[in-house]
């Protein structure tokens, strides 16, 4: 009577927990850094390299939190997170490269508009999906996700204000400004990656 009971409740090789699916996020991340790192060094397109950098470097976070993470089965809420989550990212890949490649071969500026807003198709399902799965998830995980959320934006927001005022100054640095503007939503995602790591931590190690 105890063998069934114990068999049904272990994690089987199929069985999606929280260390694979850190793991196959990771990978995809990592492949799709360096994707954009090899077609942006192609075509010399700066706006794909920085994106490789960030992809890469979220890619390689999420393996080392694969690493040190426990097997816990994934609940439903975080397998369609998960469902949502890859074809978004995919989406989000081709279509930035199709950006990196197209623009600087395209006169039209009609064209290349569409070409800088499809990109962000695939980035508005990704939020959707993560404020789908911070409504469903339990009290506690809820918690952990609004105050990794509130700590990015605060630091992300402050760190761009800071650099801002730097530049207002005069200091000699010369940074165009969509380069600026292009990399205030990679860093609210990676600095909420790192902030939900130490708020998890801190609950789960009073």
């Amino acid at each position: 009577m105890s063998e069934p009971s114990k068999s049904s409740t272990a994690a089987t090789p199929a069985t999606l927990t929280t260390k694979r699916a850190l793991a196959r996020a990771g990978s995809v991340a990592l492949l799709a850094g360096v994707a954009c790192l090899l077609v942006g060094a192609l075509t010399g397109y700066q706006g794909l390299l920085g994106a490789g950098w960030v992809a890469a470097g979220v890619g390689t976070v999420w393996l080392l939190c694969a690493r040190f993470s426990r097997s816990e089965p994934m609940r439903a809420v975080h397998k369609r997170y998960l469902r949502e989550f890859f074809p978004a990212m995919l989406g989000y890949v081709v279509l930035i490269l199709m950006y990196g490649v197209l623009v600087p071969r395209t006169g039209s500026v009609a064209a290349r508009a569409v070409l800088a807003i499809l990109p962000l198709l695939p980035i508005v399902l990704l939020i959707r999906a993560m404020i789908r799965v911070i409504r469903d998830q339990d009290e506690l995980e809820r918690r952990i996700d609004l105050e990794a959320i509130a700590i990015a934006a605060m630091s992300t927001a402050f760190g761009f204000f800071s650099f801002g005022l730097l530049l207002s100054a005069g200091i000699g640095w010369k940074v165009a400004p969509d380069a600026v503007a292009i990399w205030v939503l990679p860093c609210l995602f990676g600095t909420f990656g790192i902030a939900k790591l130490f708020v998890s931590w801190r609950y789960r190690n009073p």
